[in-house]
């Protein structure tokens, strides 16, 4: 049993553009592209982005385009919580950037304060500070 260790989690969010989603997330949280499957825009190139992976630090996002396909991988359905060391930081870096506030900071229903924000493809973003 000592063996069965669970090591990472992956998230992936379905969104309507891969290219779109990669510059908000390099604009409003200051994510870094790590892998981009295809490289064209869908409707203008046979080879056309479907698939990225970002991060930041420890934080890792896969992104998947929304291609009609299962109901998780509609755009606008997801959810991407993050946990990090200092949310008022967070949360200036986000407001210089003149990134769209979905729900200011404030103090949780649980020890923590946070926000919310919503990326182009409607996916819910919420950061956090644990307290």
């Amino acid at each position: 049993m000592a063996d069965s260790q669970f090591l990472k989690t992956t998230i992936i969010l379905p969104v309507s553009d891969i290219h779109d989603t990669i510059a908000w997330y390099e604009k409003a949280l200051g994510f870094e592209s790590r892998y981009v499957h295809g490289s064209g825009r869908r409707g203008g190139a046979e080879d056309f982005a479907n698939y990225a992976i970002m991060n930041r630090d420890a934080g890792e996002v896969h992104f998947i385009l929304d291609e009609g396909g299962a109901v998780w991988t509609r755009a606008g359905t997801g959810h991407l919580g993050l946990t990090v060391r200092d949310v008022d930081a967070v949360y200036a870096e986000v407001q210089s950037r003149g990134i769209a506030i979905a729900r200011n900071l404030q103090q949780e229903n649980w020890p923590a304060r946070g926000f919310d924000l919503n990326d182009p493809s409607g996916n819910a973003v919420h950061i956090e500070q644990p307290i």
